[in-house]
């Protein structure tokens, strides 16, 4: 837990918290949506670093999601979206 709270906060996110607002709230903070066990939601994302059926891992800024799973596939990227689906078995922030 300590990591996580000793990581760099974004400007928007040290508002959020400030302001007592939700994060999501605050324009470019990275945000991540699990749909049931299929399908994940990203906004704000910086890059994916690693691609595969069985591992994905996303640029959030001040962190890494590790994505793990069985037949993962990106199959929508936009600008600053990223639509994830395959059976999820576990999310990791690094």
């Amino acid at each position: 837990m300590a990591e996580r709270e000793a990581r760099k906060q974004s400007v928007g996110e040290r508002a959020a918290r400030l302001l007592a607002v939700p994060a999501d709230g605050v324009a470019g903070v990275p945000r991540a949506e699990l749909i049931g066990d299929n399908e994940i939601f990203l906004e704000h994302y910086r890059g994916i670093l690693a691609y595969g059926k069985e591992e994905i891992h996303v640029d959030g800024g001040g962190w890494v999601l590790r994505i793990l799973g069985r037949n993962l596939e990106i199959k929508a990227m936009r600008a600053g979206e990223l639509r994830i689906f395959g059976v999820v078995t576990s999310l990791t922030l690094l």
